[in-house]
């Protein structure tokens, strides 16, 4: 089926017409194909394009040497040439027919093959197997328009072969379904659970990229939604969650459903989509809360030490999955002080702020604010003393305060002046000094704190003066 859309898209770039031109001129077929077709219809911008072609890979790599374009070819062997241009690589791969998937990921052989209904039968999903010639003409052989209309995530052909071939399709139905907010097709979805235990065999780099695209995406809890089955394979904790009854009067919903209206209100940009620290802390916040479940005698449920448990939880699959240590810390930290709410007293917020680096700091308020408001409405007065500790911080950071010893107005060479021997006596006056100034008992200038300081020196003899 042909799909004249040109009068509604927008061109085709300059450098990916660089690439079709000289391919089409030299006899060959040429097409945007892909994800980029895609996303020309939905009306978005494309991240990247990929050409698919008639030509093989040798007639590829002469026709970009003859036209002086930039290439590299080591993934030659499965028909892909990648072209270098200023604006961004492009993929040009040959119309190919893929062999077996041993390894659950790449074809043990491909057969380059002359037509794009060849060619299609590789492909993943109906709304990524269309493809788009230079004039805007839109070849559509599996009906991925007509998906895209009804915003359905569909396997093209047989959806269990589809995910027998690659199990990482079957995540990558469910970040497209977080992305572009399209249900999954229930056949294909069906394919989906009954192949997720090989997600097992994919190596833990590639679950972890497509989980956090999942949880990245607008529409990602109606994605994990969708797919609790699957995404309980990768964490366990997503089942036990869901219909968990929290028997609170705080709670109007099972754990599952709380933590997905948590992530739902992670905000989102469409340039960046949601943070992705800020977005796993708000998946993984509250999945300790069955194991540390207890009930009362009138039938009120508990969960207390619920975010030390979260973070046990988070550290595990975050590691198993190999993330760097960095995201691992700083998620793991959000996650343990999601439900820690000081007493609202400037000294305690000072002390408080003085321990985390800022940035944890300005997300925990965005996760503490979206878990309030995915509570019960007798839970979301709690946002009340989120309020006030936020109008503390904010007060704080106006005024000038500092939030750490380095920030003070004198160092330890000020110290040592004062008589303190060089070594660790000199870090501990510091320190005591910067209580001190949090406590307001003397200012952030070089005369109140070195007369602090002196307080401190002559009030104890383990200084070494």
């Amino acid at each position: 089926m042909e799909i004249n859309k040109s009068a509604q898209l927008t061109e085709i770039p300059a450098h990916v017409m660089s690439i079709l031109g000289p391919i089409e001129s030299s006899g060959f077929q040429a097409y945007v194909a892909g994800g980029a077709v895609r996303d020309i219809l939905l009306g978005k911008k494309p991240h990247d394009y990929d050409i698919a072609t008639s030509a093989k890979p040798d007639d590829i790599i002469r026709i970009f040497r003859n036209e002086g374009i930039g290439f590299f070819d080591n993934a030659v062997r499965h028909g892909t040439v990648t072209a270098v241009t200023e604006q961004g690589n492009v993929e040009v791969t040959t119309f190919r027919e893929d062999g077996t998937y041993s390894d659950q990921r790449r074809p043990d052989e491909v057969i380059f093959k002359a037509t794009i209904e060849d060619d299609v039968r590789r492909r993943d999903f109906t709304v990524n197997a269309m493809y788009m010639d230079r004039h805007g003409v839109i070849h559509d052989p599996v009906g991925g328009q007509e998906d895209c209309d009804k915003r359905l995530i569909r396997a093209v052909g047989n959806a269990g072969e589809r995910f027998g071939e690659d199990a990482l399709r079957i995540l990558r139905a469910i970040r497209f379904s977080s992305r572009l907010g399209f249900d999954i097709e229930p056949g294909t979805l069906r394919a989906m659970e009954e192949h997720a235990p090989e997600l097992r065999q994919i190596s833990s780099e590639r679950i972890a990229s497509e989980l956090t695209g999942i949880v990245t995406g607008r529409y990602a809890a109606d994605a994990i939604r969708t797919g609790w089955k699957i995404m309980s394979v990768i964490i366990p904790e997503i089942g036990i969650c869901r219909g968990f009854d929290q028997r609170s009067k705080y709670h109007d919903r099972d754990v599952l459903e709380h933590i997905l209206d948590v992530l739902d209100l992670i905000p989102f940009s469409e340039e960046e989509g949601k943070d992705p620290e800020l977005a796993m802390a708000a998946l993984f916040h509250d999945l300790g809360k069955p194991e540390c479940f207890k009930m009362d005698e009138d039938g009120t449920g508990h969960m207390k030490g619920h975010p030390l448990i979260s973070a046990v939880i988070t550290d595990r699959v975050l590691n198993e999955l190999k993330f760097p240590k960095q995201f691992i810390f700083n998620v793991c930290l959000l996650v343990k002080l999601h439900d820690t709410y000081i007493k609202a007293d400037r000294a305690e917020v000072h002390k408080f702020m003085s321990r985390y680096p800022e940035e944890i700091l300005n997300k925990l308020k965005i996760l503490q604010r979206a878990d309030i408001m995915a509570h019960s409405p007798l839970g979301q007065n709690r946002i009340k003393r989120l309020e006030e500790l936020n109008s503390i911080s904010e007060e704080l950071i106006a005024s000038g305060a500092v939030f750490s010893i380095k920030d003070l107005d004198i160092d330890g060479n000020d110290i040592i002046s004062l008589g303190v021997r060089p070594g660790p006596g000199v870090g501990e006056v510091l320190s005591e000094v910067f209580a001190h100034y949090i406590e307001e008992r003397c200012y952030n200038n070089k005369e109140s704190l070195i007369n602090e300081a002196k307080k401190i020196i002559s009030e104890g003899d383990k200084f070494n003066i």
